[in-house]
């Protein structure tokens, strides 16, 4: 037998054994099922989104202050709203500025109020912030938010409305004390709001 026909044989026998391996295992293969586990894991974040009323928006305005001092001076829009509760008089007195949480969010809401500056005029005169003061409440009538309990804006935000639910407003009223001998002109400042997780920082 010529070598060359002799590892022919060898290859034919090594090709046909492998065959037979192959088919043998298969047909060892059993029907039997298994079963396996993994976990599914997932995080949800606190989501929420805050609007501003209308009226709130467009500015808090004082108006014009023609006898000084002035002092509790009602922002224009403290008193023009609907009520959100009853009081005594039934009428709608309540304020018609609010900062609403959307309610597509997710978490209640806590309001964080500053102010940027004090309020000055083009001409640098100004007088302090804490002049300018608020109070919050969660309804609104000719009551409440209540001129006793107002706070002094500050340069530092604080909190303003604490747990406010989803679909919910916070309501403002401000007022303005203006003392004796200051200079005319028209003064600003910016007032800003701001959203956080109820129990976060400002």
């Amino acid at each position: 037998m010529k070598r060359e026909d002799f590892l022919v044989l060898v290859l034919a026998v090594v090709f046909v054994f492998s065959i037979i391996m192959i088919l043998n295992q298969h047909s060892m293969m059993t029907g039997y099922l298994t079963t396996g586990d993994t976990f599914s894991n997932v995080s949800i974040t606190t989501y929420f989104s805050i609007a501003m009323s209308e009226n709130l928006s467009d500015g808090i305005q004082f108006g014009s202050i023609s006898s000084l001092p002035a002092t509790d001076t009602n922002a224009t829009h403290n008193y023009d709203g609907a009520n959100t509760t009853l009081d005594g008089a039934g009428a709608n007195k309540g304020t018609s500025m609010w900062m609403n949480v959307s309610t597509d969010s997710n978490s209640a809401v806590d309001f964080c109020i500053n102010a940027s500056a004090t309020l000055s005029t083009t001409g640098a005169d100004s007088f302090e912030v804490g002049n300018e003061t608020y109070h919050n409440s969660t309804y609104t009538n000719s009551s409440s938010p209540n001129v006793t309990e107002q706070v002094a804006l500050t340069a530092a935000w604080v909190k303003s409305g604490y747990n406010i639910a989803a679909g919910s407003d916070n309501y403002y009223r401000f007022w303005l004390d203006v003392p004796a001998a200051q200079a005319t002109g028209t003064y600003n400042n910016t007032v800003e709001f701001k959203g956080v997780a109820i129990g976060g920082g400002c």
